[in-house]
């Protein structure tokens, strides 16, 4: 019973304390107050654009599939890998997570990226930066260096049997 009351508990204050993001009209609502605007967060849409209330972009997300770069598995049948880059405007940094754009908003919002006044807190964006990084162009996009060995010392092939007798 005791276990049964604790759970209970836990559940209650847990939905307490988590934002409610909702996308409206080209409009972010977080706990129903009118947090930003944003354009082409949709579903199906693989970019978008997050403004402040005065219209200036501050934050870009990209939806980024790269194939066939993972081996097959059962879980990864087609050895695809998506991900979202997040590039904070006016920084010259981005994070990469494989997140719905709704689940990135409430990461942004969590992380108090975003000050009063609309723009950026470059304190809070470089820790998030240092918390999440660039995991997959880090291992996906950097260039590899392979040697190539070309051996000149082999004898001409000859067509025909070969026998070589008393060397």
């Amino acid at each position: 019973m005791k276990k049964f009351l604790l759970v209970i508990s836990l559940s209650i204050v847990s939905l307490g304390f988590s934002q409610e993001v909702k996308l409206k009209k080209d409009q972010v609502f977080v706990d129903d107050q009118h947090w930003l605007n944003s354009d082409g967060c949709g579903m199906f849409s693989s970019t978008c654009s997050l403004t402040n209330l005065s219209g200036d972009e501050i934050i870009y997300m990209k939806y980024i599939e790269l194939k066939g770069v993972e081996p097959i598995t059962n879980y990864n049948k087609t050895g695809n890998v998506s991900y979202t880059e997040i590039k904070f405007l006016g920084f010259n940094v981005s994070i990469e997570l494989q997140e719905t754009y709704k689940k990135i908003i409430k990461i942004l919002y969590a992380a108090k990226v975003v000050n009063p006044d609309g723009t950026l807190d470059e304190e809070k964006v470089q820790k998030l930066v240092e918390k999440y990084g660039n995991a997959f162009s880090e291992r996906y996009n950097k260039t590899t260096n392979n040697t190539i060995i070309i051996n000149n010392n082999q004898e001409p092939q000859r067509s025909g049997v070969n026998i070589n007798l008393g060397r």
